[in-house]
């Protein structure tokens, strides 16, 4: 082929898709990070219904290549690798032998596809729309590579040095973001180890759970995670954001109970606590009691600890039904005045009071007392590990 002859659109429509595919990837990325660091929000755009849900294909074993390093990550270096062999097809002096290496790559790119897709829907059960945007540029990229015009003798070709060091960037440019998406990088793992073996080792004790607390799970899962909260107190926040992805993780294997345990003597019966240090605090769990009365327990504990910041005095019920579609507002500002609400709200402070709660958020895993909050995939592997005692 000639240079005068030489059409560069395909290999424009490669480069563009291939950016694409990694700008894909790249977000996917931050979302797994998020996702098991647990800084990630309660709901992304992509969790829509039953059937697309981002969260739970972030914390399916089958996102990780290994532990701690997410396919996507091995996606943005393939693609990083389309893109610059794409550019080099824009040059003479490259462009022989590329098309086999083009055919090539987004042939095993369109192949992992496949086989993710089939994961997704036989084991997961569910979709990932980003994935399935991924699947539609893939299937694209393969197809313009398979219809690119072969090389003509005059061209000058790729020597074996540029291939390595186009494959060397691609592998460069997938490690920087690995680093620079991942919150926890640089954390000694020894100490996270440290802290999941800590957890293992606290005795276990007797942790009693009324039977009108609102949970999340199977009721009769070998499992059971109780989390005393206060919906003022931020530590409570990332620790709901930590543990919001087990749900998706451990739904049959895990239940997650919710008592109250406010930072604030009006409503906490722990005598050790003389001053309020968080003034909405039992308001906010009187709203969440009577939100738990009309079945909309989840949605008001999200919408609480997502608008912490929105607090005011007889305001947080309306603030809860303006989040949170079908509650009744009328009931709920009823209910948030009853006195079974007040006594609701401090029984499950005696009950923490009897634990020797301190602070919040405070976990039971099965029994084992959890100061504090910690990442989700630490609780990932507390949870295994208590799953195998």
């Amino acid at each position: 082929m000639s240079e005068s002859s030489f059409r560069p659109k395909p290999y424009l429509l490669l480069t563009a898709l291939s950016a694409l595919g990694a700008a894909i990837s790249i977000w996917q990325t931050r979302g797994f990070f998020q996702t098991r660091s647990g800084t990630g929000a309660f709901k992304t755009f992509c969790n829509i219904g039953e059937t697309f849900d981002c969260t739970a294909i972030e914390m399916s074993r089958f996102a990780e290549l290994f532990p701690g390093l997410p396919l996507s990550g091995l996606a943005i270096a393939g693609y990083s690798l389309i893109l610059i062999l794409s550019l080099m097809g824009l040059s003479s002096e490259f462009r022989k032998n590329l098309k086999p290496l083009l055919v090539a790559t987004t042939g095993i790119a369109l192949a992992f596809s496949l086989v993710y897709l089939a994961i997704m829907v036989l084991a997961i059960g569910k979709l990932c729309i980003l994935c399935l945007g991924v699947d539609a540029i893939n299937i694209a990229l393969f197809a313009i590579a398979l219809r690119l015009p072969g090389a003509s003798a005059g061209d000058s070709g790729s020597r074996p040095g540029h291939l390595l060091a186009a494959g060397a960037g691609a592998v460069l440019i997938a490690f920087a973001f690995l680093k620079g998406l991942n919150p926890l990088y640089g954390v000694n793992e020894e100490v996270l180890n440290d802290r999941v073996e800590s957890i293992l080792a606290t005795p276990p004790v007797a942790v009693e759970i009324p039977a009108d607390a609102p949970s999340i799970g199977e009721a009769n899962a070998p499992i059971t995670i109780v989390k005393f909260s206060d919906f003022e107190c931020p530590a409570c926040r990332l620790g709901a954001q930590s543990i919001h992805p087990l749900f998706k993780r451990f739904s049959k294997e895990v239940r997650f109970v919710f008592l109250n345990f406010p930072l604030a003597p009006e409503c906490n019966a722990d005598p050790g606590l003389k001053r309020s240090i968080h003034p909405f605090a039992c308001e906010a769990a009187a709203v969440a009691v009577c939100a738990a009365r009309q079945g909309k327990y989840a949605e008001a504990y999200e919408a609480l600890f997502e608008h912490q910041s929105s607090f005011e005095h007889g305001k947080i019920a309306s603030l809860v039904a303006a989040k949170v579609p079908g509650i009744d507002l009328t009931k709920l500002e009823e209910c948030k005045n009853l006195p079974s609400t007040a006594e609701a709200v401090r029984r499950d402070t005696v009950i923490g009071t009897a634990l020797k709660v301190q602070s919040t958020p405070t976990f039971f895993l099965n029994g084992r007392k959890i100061e504090g909050g910690i990442p989700t995939h630490v609780w990932v592997d507390a949870i295994e590990k208590v799953k195998s005692l």
